[in-house]
């Protein structure tokens, strides 16, 4: 067996804020987590949610994988065990009831794990961290959800662009359109787009999201378009659209939401698991070939709003997010047996 990891923080100024987390455990299982980012900047002794819901899930991960009661590893009690340390940490700090309240001010992170569970691997998909076997089979959690919010951003790059603005008033202003949607016109937003530029904007992105996601019923897009990224966590662990998501967040989550996968152990070679940094996969099951993915992306659409749209983009030391991957090289049972000294 041969495994290689890697993670590297957004902020290249400050590596320590990195919101993925990854978990080796031979033997056990694998795993990529990736803390969501909490829009409204709130700290918990110091750090953000982001950051502490990530580290929640490792912690309580590792204890749930080394648990012999736990070897058949049930969905729906390793979920139970990761939201129960979640619900601890609310506790800690307070906010039980605000979090049970209000999804806005919850904890949460993604998880994609491997486990080994003797003759097989079960693979649990949490959210919309990846999963690829053999180097051609691909699993994502993606409800397009992401590119409606994105789909804002786009449009206001566009009108900010065509008005005159530099690439500082796309930014700023396609941040604002991408977070807090184009329902009503902010600071941020002027003086590149008025009300009926932002009245463009909307009617743009509407058409297009009409068009391409055809099986949301309008009335979802809409209220993305409306709120940006700032709503999307009314369609957080609830089946009631197609947009809808599983994310950890200390409480349910529908089981329909969450993908599990068994396969042999011995018809495997390579597992790789990945967080949304990366938005290409590697050619090959290589780490190298992660990071020239990774690199390719970069030069080809750094800004993320061409061929990969996304809420957020990269400038000179920020990434346009954590990447994180995890690759696992299987060798045969019968081989690693004759190798064992």
């Amino acid at each position: 067996m041969k495994i290689e990891a890697f993670s590297e923080g957004k902020n290249l100024d400050a590596p320590e804020a990195n919101e993925d987390q990854f978990l080796v455990l031979p033997g056990r299982g694998y795993a990529v987590i990736d803390g969501c980012s909490d829009i409204t900047g709130q700290l918990y002794e110091g750090v953000r949610a982001g950051w502490l819901a990530s580290r929640i899930v490792l912690q309580a991960l590792a204890t749930f994988l080394v648990d012999p009661a736990e070897r058949e590893l049930r969905p729906e009690r390793l979920i139970e065990h990761l939201s129960a340390a979640i619900r601890a940490a609310y506790v800690r700090h307070g906010i039980l009831e605000i979090a049970r309240a209000d999804p806005a001010r919850r904890f949460g992170a993604t998880l994609t794990l491997a486990a080994e569970l003797g003759e097989t691997f079960r693979f649990v998909l949490i959210g919309d961290s990846g999963l690829r076997i053999d180097g051609t089979e691909v699993f994502v959690n993606d409800t397009d959800l992401d590119r409606v919010t994105a789909s804002l951003r786009v449009e206001a790059y566009r009108l900010v662009g065509e008005a005159g603005g530099g690439a500082l008033d796309q930014a700023r202003a396609g941040r604002a359109c991408a977070f807090n949607g184009a329902a009503n016109l902010r600071p941020e937003m002027q003086p590149w787009l008025d009300e009926s530029k932002l009245g463009l904007l909307y009617e743009r992105s509407l058409a297009q999201c009409r068009t391409r996601f055809p099986r949301v019923p309008e009335a979802d897009i809409r209220c993305l378009l409306d709120t940006g990224v700032s709503g999307q966590t009314r369609f957080q662990n609830n089946t009631a659209s197609p947009l809808s998501y599983a994310g950890l967040d200390g409480f349910e989550i529908p089981l329909p939401l969450v993908r599990v996968i068994d396969r042999p152990r011995a018809a495997i070679h390579s597992i790789e698991l990945y967080t949304d940094g990366y938005f290409e996969p590697g050619a090959a099951p290589a780490l190298d070939d992660w990071e020239a993915a990774f690199a390719e992306v970069e030069r080809v659409d750094p800004e993320k709003i061409g061929r990969y749209p996304s809420v957020k983009g990269s400038s000179a030391r920020m990434n346009t997010d954590d990447r994180t991957v995890v690759i696992v090289h299987l060798q045969p049972r019968a081989l690693d047996a004759r190798h064992v000294p």
